[in-house]
């Protein structure tokens, strides 16, 4: 099933207006009705600054939405669109453009007479303040049909500023990036360090290999499947964000909550039912865990 053109002005909504909610909602298309799903449902607008641009949405005020894009945080996830289920008509098509696996699920029986989409992106961006965005690495956002029924996404993606591409196994494109995130979030929380000293700092570049075979040996045992060799891939992508601080890192210097349950959580999760023993993601799962509780995070 591919994207195909909707040639009609879209209403979108928004649920997580971070870093990567605000820079894929500047490239909607122009002619969008753009609404943002805060926290708080009293907040008039939210704004923010964007490469010599400002921005700013609504908050949703009863409008019927063709499509809403959830960025949030995947443990906020089902929190969220309970928060704002009034804004989500049977016609509403969900995309969820998050880190981890498991999420995915939880909705698609949440809200069963939806058709769920799922996006992937490599684009990098973080906030310099509270309202200033910087757009740190180009990159590409997938997009796919996760479950529900069979139909045509009704944002036609040559539409979009930046680049964007329909994936016709958006599945698997998120197995690829869960098993490079399990590698690089954890280690970057254990060692305190940017993705590119991961391969510099000997002890972590050893336990970096070991991950990696680890994980790799996880799917290779399940019916999750790879599209790469981890550690080469890992290392790469590990050697092109170099200078960046990993969105786990920063979560925990920032004393937010972490996706680690989405992440290495679930890869555990799916370990268990195989009876495989994963004793370096063990032990990161707890780590991070404890920066989490050690900073009161809840």
């Amino acid at each position: 099933m591919n994207n195909t053109s909707y040639e009609a002005s879209l209403t979108i909504g928004i649920i997580g207006l971070g870093a990567i909610g605000c820079l894929i909602s500047s490239q909607l298309p122009k002619n969008s009705k753009i609404f943002a799903l805060p926290r708080n449902p009293l907040q008039k607008s939210t704004f923010f600054e964007l490469e010599d641009r400002t921005y700013e949405w609504p908050t949703w005020q009863g409008e019927a939405l063709d499509i809403l894009i959830v960025c949030c945080k995947a443990s906020q996830t089902v929190q969220a669109l309970q928060q704002w289920k009034d804004a989500i008509s049977p016609e509403t098509q969900i995309v969820l453009l998050q880190n981890g696996l498991g999420q995915h699920q939880l909705i698609a029986k949440t809200f069963p007479q939806n058709t769920l989409f799922a996006a992937s992106t490599t684009e990098g961006a973080f906030r310099s303040d509270s309202h200033k965005v910087i757009h740190a690495g180009i990159g590409q956002t997938q997009w796919g049909h996760y479950s529900g029924k069979e139909e045509s996404f009704k944002l036609a993606l040559t539409s979009l500023k930046g680049k964007h591409a329909w994936s016709d196994n958006i599945k698997q494109t998120l197995l690829d990036k869960l098993a490079i995130n399990a590698i690089i979030n954890p280690l970057t929380v254990k060692y305190q360090c940017k993705n590119g000293e991961l391969l510099t700092q000997p002890e972590a570049l050893l336990e970096f290999k070991a991950l990696c075979i680890e994980v790799e040996n996880l799917f290779h045992q399940t019916d999750y499947s790879i599209s790469f060799n981890l550690f080469e891939k890992a290392q790469s992508i590990a050697q092109l964000t170099a200078n960046n601080y990993s969105s786990m890192l920063q979560d925990i210097r920032n004393n937010r909550l972490t996706e680690i349950d989405f992440i290495n959580g679930h890869l555990l999760n799916e370990a268990s039912k195989y009876a495989i023993d994963m004793p370096i993601s063990t032990t990161l799962l707890k780590l991070v865990k404890f920066h989490e509780q050690k900073n009161k995070i809840c």
